[in-house]
């Protein structure tokens, strides 16, 4: 029988954030079959990330008539002892604004310390764990993938395997290719402060607005989460390009570049060394560019000697959850090694 429980979790580290978005949040479990406190051995856990514009529980919904729901698929997996029995979570990182890529900023919050310590700590102290990090993974797509790969160099201490699914990359490319959409979008909406306003005000803008006002809000949002600045209104950070020419702005195109996974590994080789497993993975279309991203995250790894794997799969930048259980697999797997 699957096991899913949902809870009701109140944060002490996103109580009163900038952004004024909720401090309790739902966090759902997913326990193993036959999950057992008195078990001999303890189970691993991994964390499993969101995109942007979701929550943790966006992957257990539904799938239609002709899927096979994520839960009762890891319950085949672990019958068949084709994975190792896990705990896998599902944080809620969300914000106003779409994302808080999973880092502290002083515009949204910490979110890195809700997950790897607030987070973790709970879920070590209600279920049968390792308490370990070396049992304890994350993964995740799109800036879920992001926010696994800042996991694995910022806190290393508390995650021993990474798992990026299309993780965001390659900033070069990522966030000024759409730079003309987001312009588009907020000059025919009057500005900034109306067209994010109209965006919030639609009861389903990632169903009803078209894919140009998405991009421009996700490009607007990241500046709370990468060049916060507590005194621009509304957006609470500064935009990275002139939005009548496009142009980049130096200061903050440099603060927003900080962030990049590519240039982030070069303050993190230890880190990534000490890591028991490292996945990549990417559509070979993705339109974002995230394959090629991750191509040049692989290079770099090599040359620092970081082991690690790579692969790549026919299949764009979304539609692609159902793969999440063979990265769990994998994942788990290293997990379980002694």
């Amino acid at each position: 029988m699957t096991y899913v429980r949902a809870f009701e979790h109140t944060s002490r580290l996103l109580e009163n954030n900038p952004m004024g978005d909720p401090h309790v949040r739902r966090v759902h479990v997913y326990l193993p079959p036959d999950y057992s406190d008195r078990r001999r051995e303890p189970y691993p856990v991994v964390f499993m990330l969101a995109g942007w514009g979701g929550r943790g529980g966006r992957y257990l919904d539904d799938p239609g008539s002709f899927g096979v729901p994520l839960p009762e698929r890891l319950d085949d997996m672990i019958r068949a002892c084709e994975l190792p029995p896990c705990i896998v979570v599902f944080p809620d990182g969300s914000t106003r604004l779409g994302a808080s890529q999973y880092v502290n900023s002083p515009a949204n919050g910490p979110y890195m310390d809700y997950l790897c310590d607030e987070l973790v700590d709970w879920v070590d102290e209600r279920f049968h764990t390792h308490k370990s990090r070396d049992f304890r993974g994350v993964m995740g797509h799109s800036s879920g993938g992001f926010g696994a790969l800042a996991a694995g160099m910022l806190r290393s201490d508390r995650f021993g395997a990474v798992t990026s699914s299309a993780g965001d990359c390659w900033y070069e490319f990522l966030y000024t290719h759409t730079i003309p959409q987001t312009i588009e979008a907020i000059q025919a909406a009057g500005g900034v402060h109306p067209f994010v306003e109209s965006f919030l005000a639609c009861p389903n803008p990632m169903g009803l607005l078209g894919s140009r006002a998405i991009v421009a809000m996700l490009n607007l949002s990241m500046a709370s989460c990468f060049t916060p600045n507590l005194e621009v209104p509304l957006l609470r950070g500064d935009l990275w390009f002139d939005l009548e020419t496009g142009e980049l702005l130096d200061e903050p195109w440099n603060r927003l570049l900080a962030w990049d996974p590519l240039r982030m590994i070069d303050r993190h080789v230890a880190e990534l060394r000490s890591l028991r497993f490292l996945h990549l993975e990417a559509g070979r279309e993705d339109e974002y560019g995230l394959c090629l991203g991750h191509r040049q995250l692989a290079k770099k790894l090599e040359r620092y000697g970081i082991r690690h794997e790579i692969n790549e799969y026919p299949g764009r930048h979304s539609g692609h959850h159902h793969r999440m259980p063979s990265r769990l697999q994998r994942m788990v797997r290293h997990l379980t090694e002694t």
